[in-house]
C-alpha cells in the first residue's frame, strides 16, 4: 500500500475547514511545518481512518473532535497494487450519521459502503494473510519499541506490528494449547519435585525417599549384625586352631632348646671380644709411643726452619729500615722549611691587619660622628610634636563624658522637655499679683506674673487673706513623667560626670575627641621618626658623645678634618688581606701532604724498628738446646726399634677380628628365642580371653533371629526404591518434555526472527559500527544492543538511541514486508528529536536509501534541519468550507 494524499474536514484546529496533507511520492516524503500547524493531527487522524470503527465514539475519535463540534470527516488516497482508491470516513460519535466508503479512483464508482467498507480495509491493509499488518509509523513524542508501553497509552494493538509477530509464533508452536500443556507440566512437576529436581516436602515421592532411607537405615543396622556374628564365627574358628598350634609340645620342645643353644653361643662369642678389646690396647699403647717419637722428630725439625726463616727476614728488616730513616729525614726538612715560609707570611699578615684595625676604627668614628649629627637634627625636628603631645595629654587628664553618657542627657532632656510641655497641656495654672507681702507655698515665696501649674496638691498662704487649697484634676497626671524628676536626673549624671551643664559636658567630650585625635598624629609623626622613642634616641646621644669624648659641635668640626685627611682606606688593605690570606691557605693546604708524608716515615720507621726488635727476640728465643742433636738421634734409634713391636700387634689384632664371631647378632638371636618363648605364652593367653568373649557374643545374637529380620526388611526396602524411583522417572520425564517444548518454541521463534534480524543489523551497523542486538524470547521485542563489546538493556538507552533503535526497528519490518510484495508505507512524526547532528545524518543516509522502494512520509517542525533530508516535499493547503466527499 502506498499512500497518496489525506483530506480532513472539521477536525480539531480545522473546524469546519477543508485541508489536505500531500501528495506523497513513491519514496521519501518530507512536511516540515511551524508547531501547531496540525501536522500530529493528520498522522492521529489516520490512524483513526485506519483502525477504527466509523461508528467508534471512544476518545481517539471524541479527540479529534474541534471545540466547536460536529461530525469529523477523514479521507485518504491509496494505492494497492496498480489500483487506486478513496478511503472515507464520517465519525458522528454515534452509529446514526456515521458512514464509511470505498472509492475506485479510477472510475468514481464506490465499491464498498458501512459495515462492507470496514470489512474491505480489514482484509485489504490489516490482514495478516492479504497485506501488511497495518502501518508503521513512530508518532510524535514516541520513541519506544514496546507494545505494552504502547497499551499503557490506549493505543490499539493492531498498530504494533510486534503484537502480530508474537500471534504467528505462537501458531508455529502450538499456541494457547502449547501454553496449557506447558502450564500443566510445570503444575505436576511442581507437585512432587523441587526447582532443583529433588523431592518436595510432603509430596508421595517424598514420603516414598523418607521410607526408603528409613528402611536403609534399618538394614544397615541389621547388615551390620550379621556381619557381626558371621565374623565372631569366623573368628572362633581361627581362635581354635590357633590355640591348638600354640599349645604343642613338639614346639614347646623346639622353644627350649632353642634357647639353650643361643645361650652357649652368646658365652663363647662374648670371651672372644675379650681378647680382641686386649690386644686392641696393646695396639692402642705402642701406637701412642710412636706418635710421641714422631712429634719430638718434628718438633725439632721445625726448630731448625724457624731459625733460619728469622736470620733472613731480620737481614732484609734491616736494609729497609735504612731507607726509611733516609725519607723521614728528607720529609722533616721540607716540612721545616714549609712552616717558616707561613711564619714570615702570617708575620706580614698580622701587621696589616693591625693597620687594617686602625683604619676601621677611624671610619667607625667617623660614622658615629655622622649619626650624632643626625641624631641632633632628627631631636631638633622632634620638639614641636612633643610639645603637642604634652598639650595633648593635660587635655585628655581633664574630665570627660562618653557618647553613651551624652546620648543618655540628651534623652533625659528631651524627655523633661516634653513632659513639661505635656503638663501645660494637661494642667492647669494661675498667676499671682501681689499687692503687698507675697503669697507663699510650702514657705516658698511664689513670683509674680509667673503662671504656676496646678501638677501637685499645692498649700498656698495669702498674706491678709488667708490659705487656699489647689488640687489637679482627678487622672490628669496619668502617663506624664515629672519634669523635676528628669531634672534631678540631669543633674545627679552631670554631678557624678564632673560637669555642671550638658553644654559644659558636650564641649569636654569634642575637646577630649579632639585631643585624641591630635595625640594620634602627634604620635605617628613622632613614630616616623623615632619608632623606639625619643628618649631612645637621646640616650643613643649620650652614648655617641661618651664613646667620642666631644660635643655635636666639635663632631662636625672633627668630620670635616676627617674627609679633607682621608688616608688610605680600609678597602684597599681588605684586599691585600684577602691576598695574604690565599697564600698563607695554599702553603698550609700543601702542609698536611708534608706532615702527612713525614708521619708516614715515622710511623713506617717504628713499625720496621718494631718488626726488627720482635724478630731478633724471637731468634733469641729459638735458640739451640744443648742436647739437641743428641735427642734428635736417640728419637730416630727409637722409632726404628719400636716399628716391628708394632706391626707384630696389628697382626694380632687382624687375626682376632677375623676370627671373632657376630656378638650383636648372637645376643639378638639369644634375645629373639626368649621372646618367641614369652610371646607364645602371652598370646595363648590373650587367645583364651577372647575365645570366651566371642564364645558369650555368639550366644546373645543367635537368640536375636537377626538373620530372618535383615530378610524381611530388605524385601520391604526393594519394594519402597521401586516406587520411589517410579516417581522420579516420572519428574525426569515430566522435566524432559517440557525442556522439549520450550526448545521447539525457542527454535521456532529463532527461525521465524532471522529475517528480521537479517534486515536489521545493516541498519543498525551503519549507526554504530560493529554493534549487535538480542531479542527477548517471551516479549518478542529488541532486548538488549552490543556497542564496543558493552552490552546494555534498550530500557536504559538514552533517549536518542531509543529513538534510533525504533525508526531503524520498523524500516527492518518494512523491508522485510516489501520483499513478501507487502509494502507498508512509514511514517516518522517529529522522530528524531534527541538525535545528534552526527547521528541525524547517517539516519538520514539511510532513510534515502530505504525509499528507493519503500515509501516514507516524514513530518516535522524543525525545517533547517530537515531540508538535508531531501526527498518531494509536501504541503498542508487549505481549500474551500466543505467536506472530502465534495472533492
Amino acid at each position: 500500500m502506498r499512500l497518496r494524499k489525506l483530506i480532513l474536514h472539521n477536525v480539531r484546529r480545522f473546524a469546519d475547514k477543508t485541508v489536505t496533507l500531500g501528495p506523497f511520492g513513491d519514496g521519501l516524503t518530507t512536511i516540515t511545518e511551524e508547531n501547531e500547524r496540525g501536522k500530529s493531527t493528520f498522522f492521529d487522524a489516520l490512524h483513526a481512518l485506519i483502525f477504527h470503527d466509523y461508528g467508534s465514539a471512544r476518545k481517539e475519535i471524541r479527540d479529534l473532535q474541534p471545540y466547536s463540534g460536529g461530525a469529523v470527516q477523514i479521507a485518504a488516497e491509496i494505492e494497492l497494487g496498480s489500483e487506486a482508491y478513496r478511503i472515507e470516513k464520517l465519525f458522528n460519535l454515534k452509529k446514526a450519521g456515521s458512514s464509511a466508503r470505498i472509492i475506485n479512483l479510477a472510475t468514481g464508482a464506490i465499491l464498498k459502503q458501512a459495515d462492507d467498507a470496514e470489512q474491505w480495509i480489514h482484509d485489504t491493509i490489516l490482514s495478516s494473510s492479504k497485506g501488511p499488518v497495518g502501518l508503521l509509523w513512530v508518532r510524535q513524542g514516541t520513541v519506544g519499541v514496546d507494545a505494552a508501553k504502547a497499551e499503557a497509552e490506549g493505543v490499539d494493538a493492531r498498530r504494533d506490528v510486534m503484537s502480530s509477530v508474537r500471534g504467528q509464533i505462537d501458531a508455529v508452536t502450538g499456541g494457547r494449547r502449547m501454553d496449557t500443556i506447558l502450564q500443566r507440566c510445570r503444575s505436576e512437576l511442581d507437585a512432587i519435585a523441587t526447582k532443583s529436581g529433588k523431592p518436595k516436602a510432603g509430596s508421595q515421592w517424598k514420603e516414598a525417599e523418607d521410607l526408603a532411607e528409613n528402611l536403609r537405615e534399618q538394614q544397615a543396622k541389621l547388615q551390620k549384625s550379621v556381619d557381626a556374628l558371621s565374623h565372631d564365627l569366623e573368628m572362633k574358628k581361627r581362635l581354635t586352631k590357633r590355640l591348638r598350634a600354640l599349645n604343642d609340645p613338639a614346639l614347646r620342645a623346639r622353644r627350649g632348646d632353642a634357647i639353650k643353644a643361643s645361650q652357649a653361643e652368646l658365652a663363647a662369642a662374648r670371651d672372644h671380644d675379650r681378647r680382641i678389646k686386649e690386644a686392641e690396647q696393646g695396639l692402642k699403647l705402642l701406637m701412642a709411643q710412636e706418635q710421641d717419637i714422631e712429634r719430638t722428630i718434628k718438633e725439632i725439625g721445625s726448630l731448625r726452619d724457624r731459625r733460619e726463616a728469622l736470620r733472613q727476614a731480620i737481614s732484609e728488616r734491616e736494609a729497609t729500615l735504612a731507607k726509611i730513616k733516609q725519607a723521614k729525614a728528607q720529609a722533616q726538612a721540607a716540612m721545616a722549611q714549609q712552616q717558616a715560609t707561613i711564619s714570615e707570611r702570617e708575620a706580614e699578615r698580622r701587621s696589616l691587619s693591625e693597620a687594617l684595625s686602625n683604619a676601621r676604627q677611624q671610619e667607625r668614628s667617623r660614622e658615629k660622628r655622622r649619626r650624632l649629627i643626625a641624631l641632633g637634627d632628627l631631636l631638633a625636628s622632634l620638639q614641636e610634636p612633643l610639645s603637642r603631645l604634652v598639650e595633648v595629654e593635660r587635655i585628655l587628664k581633664m574630665p570627660t563624658s562618653s557618647p553613651a553618657d551624652l546620648d543618655r542627657l540628651a534623652n533625659l532632656e528631651h524627655r523633661r522637655d516634653i513632659a513639661r510641655e505635656k503638663r501645660k497641656i494637661h494642667f492647669s495654672s494661675f498667676v499671682l499679683s501681689s499687692q503687698g507681702e507675697q503669697a507663699k507655698c510650702a514657705g516658698a515665696i511664689l513670683p509674680d506674673g509667673e503662671a504656676q501649674l496646678i501638677d501637685r496638691p499645692l498649700d498656698i498662704t495669702l498674706p491678709g487673706f488667708g490659705a487656699i487649697q489647689l488640687r489637679p484634676a482627678e487622672g490628669a497626671a496619668q502617663a506624664i513623667e515629672d519634669p523635676d524628676a528628669l531634672q534631678a536626673e540631669i543633674n545627679a549624671t552631670l554631678g557624678a560626670l564632673g560637669f555642671e551643664t550638658v553644654t559644659a559636658a558636650r564641649a569636654a567630650h569634642d575637646a577630649h575627641r579632639k585631643a585624641q585625635d591630635a595625640k594620634q598624629l602627634a604620635q605617628a609623626q613622632i613614630r616616623a621618626s623615632a619608632p623606639d622613642g625619643p628618649e631612645a634616641l637621646r640616650r643613643e646621644q649620650d652614648q655617641l658623645c661618651t664613646e667620642l669624648g666631644c660635643t655635636i659641635e666639635q663632631a662636625a668640626s672633627l668630620l670635616v678634618d676627617d674627609n679633607a685627611n682621608a688616608p688610605r682606606t680600609s678597602e684597599t688593605m681588605e684586599h691585600g688581606l684577602r691576598d695574604l690570606d690565599d697564600a698563607l691557605s695554599a702553603l698550609r693546604g700543601s702542609l698536611p701532604k708534608l706532615q702527612d708524608r713525614f708521619t708516614h716515615a715515622a710511623n713506617a720507621l717504628t713499625e720496621a724498628e718494631v718488626l726488627l726488635g720482635e724478630r731478633r727476640k724471637a731468634l733469641a728465643d729459638l735458640s739451640p738446646l744443648a742436647d739437641e742433636e743428641a735427642q734428635l738421634d736417640q728419637s730416630i734409634r727409637a722409632r726404628n726399634e719400636l716399628a716391628p713391636k708394632l706391626a707384630t700387634a696389628r697382626a694380632q689384632v687382624n687375626q682376632l677380628q677375623q676370627q671373632a664371631p657376630d656378638l650383636a647378632a648372637t645376643e639378638a638371636g639369644h634375645q629373639r628365642a626368649l621372646q618367641a618363648d614369652e610371646q607364645d605364652r602371652k598370646e595363648i593367653h590373650r587367645q583364651e580371653t577372647e575365645l570366651a568373649r566371642l564364645n558369650g557374643a555368639i550366644q546373645t545374637q543367635s537368640e536375636g533371629a537377626v538373620e530372618e529380620k535383615l530378610a524381611e526388611v530388605s524385601g520391604r526396602l526393594t519394594r519402597a526404591l521401586e516406587r520411589a524411583a517410579q516417581f522420579a522417572s516420572h519428574a525426569k520425564a515430566i522435566d524432559l518434555l517440557i525442556t522439549h517444548l520450550e526448545a521447539a518454541r525457542a527454535q521456532a521463534q529463532e527461525t521465524y526472527f532471522e529475517p528480521i534480524r537479517q534486515e536489521l543489523l545493516p541498519l543498525l551497523r551503519q549507526l554504530h559500527a560493529g554493534a549487535d542486538f538480542q531479542i527477548d524470547a517471551d516479549k518478542l521485542l529488541i532486548d538488549t544492543i552490543t556497542r564496543n563489546g558493552v552490552t546494555d538493556k534498550v530500557d536504559v538507552l538514552s533517549g536518542g538511541a531509543y529513538e534510533q533503535i525504533a525508526i531503524l526497528t520498523r524500516l527492518a519490518f518494512a523491508k522485510l514486508f516489501a520483499k513478501r510484495g507487502s509494502h507498508v508505507p512509514i511514517i516518522l512524526d517529529d522522530a528524531l528529536v534527541h538525535t545528534d547532528d552526527e547521528r541525524i545524518s547517517t539516519m538520514f543516509n539511510m532513510l534515502a536509501q530505504m525509499a528507493k522502494d519503500q515509501q516514507i512520509i516524514v513530518l516535522s517542525c524543525r525545517t533547517r534541519a530537515f531540508s538535508d533530508l531531501g526527498g518531494e516535499r509536501a504541503f498542508i493547503s487549505e481549500g474551500r468550507e466543505g467536506s472530502p466527499r465534495e472533492h
